[in-house]
């Protein structure tokens, strides 16, 4: 099993991340692998209802950001 975690804060090591890690380490006593996203500093749009994503074929959201980079 892996579980995949974002940290939201735009402070990549601060507190939040302090308890993501937290969290991490007793999943990863049970053998769960953890990975941990960092999304703070990254510019994402919530969405606009424009309708591009069910025109296209792959459905994904034609509005650029960061997050879309990423994926």
């Amino acid at each position: 099993m892996k579980v995949v975690t974002f940290n939201g804060s735009p402070k990549k090591n601060g507190n939040t991340y302090e308890a993501i890690k937290a969290v991490a380490a007793e999943l990863e006593k049970e053998n769960i692998e953890v990975e941990i996203v960092h999304v703070g500093n990254k510019v994402m749009r919530g969405c606009m209802d424009c309708g591009g994503c069910s025109r296209n074929m792959n459905e994904r959201c034609v509005m650029q950001n960061d997050i879309q980079v990423e994926a």
